[in-house]
């Protein structure tokens, strides 16, 4: 009896992923291109319906970032990063690699907030002969034991496996994306063919994305530094009170710079504002905000916050790279900032509240100075 009652569960659940096959081959036909249309009543192959979903999920956090007008650098690593999270990667980090230019971290997972990234991206434009590679070819480049590989001189790397990922929009490469495992890994030959799709609908969300997005954002970007503007902030501020989330908020005003304005000109103090205002950006995530606040005062919102410690690493990476001098026209200025934080839900409820808190704070450093 026990067997009989077996065998017609088993027949109607064979029955049930039977039917369901069907359907979905139905539905996915009424979605297809007619080139593509398997024959009626033959289910998708696994790998097909793979990489349509991983597809639409680029196509959904695409939507989102318009829906959101975020800046280019966040649609970018909103992104960028599924495939890391697909690959099951340790860490992954993306190095802006201009042909002219400095190379950089934009962004990185969390797990490697402690390392001293502009260092490590100077290094690697000098020695990263990995990178390089991937750059030659404009092809992914993976390595199971990096330990063993000749192009591979990472010496202090936790790395075991690493794969590089060219990034190519319009048919140039903007940055090469790293993916780590802390343990070595293997690729296989289905997850390269996702790779390389993945390239190809990255290279036109991205380009669609980048179009769009200067019909939106021009309004909430301040015309001097190319940060966002008070009016962006107050927006924010606004779609974002019922927000939960750990935030840390910092406000930061420049030191004595009305003095670089009277020494050297408005000209002289207008450079050294965007060229500070750029190492600031560098020194924290895309997915975080700066706001010019007003004049040489500044609001910058960092998300993801894991330990509060963690927000005095990047306050003193911001006034690390703040007080490196600027050389303009032979002038040579050095500079030094003010600091107040406040943590998001913590010390205040909100953002609003955080800002106030935070600018009283940076007041009472700047007292001290």
């Amino acid at each position: 009896m026990v067997y009989i009652i077996i065998s017609i569960v088993f027949l109607f659940i064979l029955a049930f992923v039977f039917y369901t096959g069907i359907k979905t081959a139905i539905y996915v036909r009424r979605i297809t291109k007619e080139e593509d249309k398997p024959p009626a009543f033959t289910p998708p192959s696994p790998k097909k319906v793979i990489r349509n979903r991983f597809k639409s999920s680029l196509f959904e956090t695409a939507i989102t970032c318009l829906e959101k007008e975020v800046e280019k650098d966040y649609a970018l690593k909103s992104i960028i990063e599924k495939l890391p999270l697909f690959l099951k990667a340790d860490s992954w980090s993306f190095l802006i690699t201009p042909p002219d230019g400095k190379w950089r971290f934009l962004f990185w997972s969390k797990n490697l907030d402690f390392l001293p990234l502009e260092e490590l991206a100077s290094e690697i434009q000098i020695s990263g002969e990995h990178i390089k590679k991937v750059l030659d070819t404009k092809k992914i480049l993976f390595m199971k034991d990096t330990k063993t590989n000749t192009l591979w001189n990472q010496k202090h790397s936790l790395s075991k496996s690493w794969l590089g990922i060219p990034i190519i929009v319009k048919n140039e490469i903007i940055g090469v994306l790293n993916v780590d495992w802390f343990k070595q890994a293997k690729i296989s030959e289905f997850e390269k063919e996702l790779i390389n799709y993945f390239l190809e609908d990255v290279d036109r969300i991205l380009k669609s994305i980048f179009s769009l997005n200067e019909l939106f954002l021009n309004s909430k970007v301040d015309i001097l530094t190319r940060v966002y503007s008070r009016k962006a902030l107050e927006e924010y501020i606004s779609q974002h009170k019922s927000d939960s989330s750990k935030k840390a908020v910092i406000f930061l005003d420049f030191d004595n710079f009305k003095k670089i304005n009277d020494n050297f000109g408005h000209t002289v103090g207008d450079q050294a504002l965007k060229i500070l205002t750029k190492r600031i950006q560098n020194s924290i995530k895309s997915n975080d905000l700066i706001f010019r606040y007003g004049g040489d005062e500044f609001v910058i919102i960092i998300n993801e916050i894991t330990e509060n410690n963690s927000i005095d690493i990047i306050i003193q990476r911001i006034k690390s790279t703040v007080k490196t001098p600027i050389t303009f026209n032979d002038i040579l200025i050095i500079s030094s900032i003010s600091v107040g934080y406040c943590l998001v839900p913590e010390e205040a409820p909100d953002i609003e509240k955080a800002i106030e808190i935070a600018d009283k704070r940076m007041y009472l450093e700047k007292e001290i100075h």
